[in-house]
């Protein structure tokens, strides 16, 4: 049995680990979902055929800290990382700097453009799954200009290159990254078709 002297000892070294701990705070990281497409200098001219239209994104998503699922349909927000800035800002000019890239056209939002190809882009999901995976589901979907419709559904994974949550901003940037791909092939085939 412990005497007085050692539980005193026990409780006082208990008390200054829990101190120390609460005393240093968490370093705070904060991620920016950013394209090399803003690698140019130059005027800007709008595609006379392909326009972005609206970003929806699923509320889960549409908040600052990177999102992890911790066990199946149970995620949690990280607190000490982050997103630089809104999410859905941040997703509207990826894409539309990616899909620019993609159909080697400077595509402008629909409202400040006059193409008849215009697509919008719902995310549906966005985020680290427990089996250490980064996770993308999309929809998009292409007006002509007689209003007739085309949908399209994205759903990958994409293996974490190392732990942490830097590797999840990475991994998730590729996947928005091919999305972009996926939908200026769609842009293409579809303006190839009219």
């Amino acid at each position: 049995m412990p005497t007085p002297a050692a539980k005193t000892a026990f409780v006082a070294a208990l008390i200054l680990l829990v101190a120390a701990c609460g005393s240093t705070p968490l370093e705070q990281h904060y991620y920016l979902l950013r394209s090399e497409a803003y690698e140019y200098t130059g005027e800007l001219k709008p595609s006379t055929r392909f326009a972005m239209g609206q970003t929806a994104v699923a509320p889960y998503i549409d908040q600052s800290g990177l999102i992890l699922e911790v066990a199946p349909g149970e995620i949690r927000p990280a607190r000490h990382h982050q997103w630089a800035e809104p999410m859905t800002g941040a997703l509207s000019n990826l894409l539309l700097l990616e899909v620019s890239r993609a159909v080697e056209a400077n595509v402008f939002p629909a409202a400040a453009s006059e193409a008849p190809l215009v697509f919008n882009v719902r995310i549906d999901q966005l985020h680290g799954t427990f089996q250490g995976d980064a996770l993308l589901v999309a929809y998009w979907w292409i007006r002509d200009e007689e209003g007739a419709l085309t949908t399209y559904q994205f759903s990958e994974t994409r293996p974490l290159a190392r732990d942490g949550y830097a590797a999840l901003a990475d991994a998730q940037t590729e996947l928005l990254l091919q999305l972009a791909r996926r939908i200026g092939e769609s842009l293409l085939a579809a303006d190839a078709a009219g």
